[in-house]
């Protein structure tokens, strides 16, 4: 599911799946939810675990803070 005209609430996170060729497909898949799901945290509408955010910054974005990679805008 490739998500169209989503609101920005996490730009570092957003920016960085799209700069890194990560679908959002595999963030869910990684994360053992669905893409909907997955729609849900990334436009606010619910939030990301502690658990989520910590998988999703070691797996994909290790070389990022946690703190800049979850800011909201």
């Amino acid at each position: 599911m490739e998500v169209k005209n989503l609101k920005v609430i996490y730009p570092e996170l957003i920016g960085g799946l799209a700069k890194r060729s990560i679908t959002k497909a595999k963030v869910a898949e990684t994360l053992g939810i669905s893409s909907r799901s997955l729609y849900s945290k990334l436009v606010g509408d619910t939030d990301f675990t502690l658990s989520e955010a910590n998988i999703i910054q070691s797996q994909f974005f290790p070389d990022m803070r946690h703190d800049d990679l979850f800011r909201r805008s």
